[in-house]
């Protein structure tokens, strides 16, 4: 089970971990009802599934791409 974390209006996004495919960085434009990424590189938002983002670490911010790190316990 996934914890809940709360985006909001500017916040910097990405993919989770287990979404493969998809490195850029986002940033949340739009929230509500309606909720809008505008991801690197385009000029228009896209609507977005909440539940398939994770806030961006600083790292990745400062990247310009997703970062996965192997999480060993």
């Amino acid at each position: 089970m996934f914890d809940e974390e709360v985006m909001l209006l500017g916040d910097p996004v990405v993919y989770r971990n287990d979404i493969k495919g998809f490195n850029d960085v986002g940033v949340v434009v739009q929230t509500g009802s309606c909720f809008k990424v505008l991801w690197n590189g385009e000029n228009h938002p896209r609507v977005q599934v909440y539940g398939q983002l994770r806030l961006a670490d600083l790292d990745e911010v400062e990247a310009g791409q997703r970062i996965i790190k192997n999480e060993t316990t």
